[in-house]
């Protein structure tokens, strides 16, 4: 049986896309550092489900699922979903808050990648990663770098293994601010004002759709929106504009905030 693993499947995106891809047929391997959110997301799925606790900033922990998995079946499906979102002014975050941004976003994203390579013959390691990481990210400063970390791993990591002919594919999904926990237990904050510029938050189908789509595609990254990645990028190849814009943008973002 094919085997699909995903990591942060507690709730949110990777309870959409534990749920998806066992529509599909495959048996999941539903990871989350809380145990008891894993083992919920199990349950609700039709098919086979293996629920594991899962701390992505350890290695040794990624290579026992990743074994574990391969235990199950052929792993055809790598899903490094688990993520941090925090806010604040760069010179006001705190020392564990930047040091977790980076070891769970980027680290549990880059060990994630490594272990699926290491048990996996074919198929796709889907990364969810963030439209933040294609430019500035005023606010979410510490966020947006280690998206942009995460993004730059996943493109050479795809380009190497092509390089390489392994029949592996490397899938980055870019989304914009998406409706889930992660975005309601920061939204007070007045940093976190330009999660609120755009039109609407995304569902969490949306993001769920968009990244299956990428399973077994030619298209090696996918922003959702479009229009909102073309800003992004806008931004950071103009940083000059952007200084000026942003702050702009952001009071439209704190209206909107506050309205909510």
């Amino acid at each position: 049986m094919a085997v699909a693993v995903v990591t942060g499947a507690g709730r949110g995106i990777g309870a959409g896309l534990a749920a998806a891809l066992s529509a599909r047929g495959h048996h999941l391997v539903v990871t989350d550092v809380d145990a008891a959110a894993a083992e919920a997301t199990a349950e609700t799925l039709d098919g086979p489900a293996t629920a594991m606790p899962l701390d992505v900033r350890d290695p040794s922990a990624h290579r026992a699922v990743a074994l574990a998995a391969a235990a199950l079946g052929d792993v055809t499906v790598w899903v490094n979903n688990a993520g941090v979102l925090s806010t604040a002014a760069a010179w006001e975050a705190g020392d564990d808050e930047v040091s977790t941004t980076f070891e769970v976003n980027t680290l549990g994203l880059v060990h994630g990648s490594r272990a699926a390579v290491d048990v996996m013959r074919r198929g796709d390691i889907l990364n969810v990663v963030s439209l933040s990481g294609l430019g500035p990210t005023p606010g979410f400063a510490a966020y947006g770098a280690s998206k942009a970390a995460a993004l730059s791993y996943s493109q050479a990591l795809d380009i190497e293994l092509a390089a390489a002919r392994r029949p592996l594919r490397v899938r980055a999904l870019c989304p914009d601010v998406v409706d889930t926990s992660l975005v309601s237990n920061v939204a007070h904050r007045p940093s976190a004002a330009l999660l609120f510029t755009g039109s609407r938050l995304l569902s969490i189908d949306e993001v769920v759709d968009a990244g299956m789509g990428l399973l077994g595609s030619r298209r090696a990254m996918r922003t959702v929106p479009g229009w909102r990645a073309a800003l992004q990028r806008t931004s950071a190849a103009l940083p000059g504009v952007a200084r000026l814009a942003v702050p702009i943008v952001a009071r439209v973002g704190e209206r909107r905030r506050l309205s909510r």
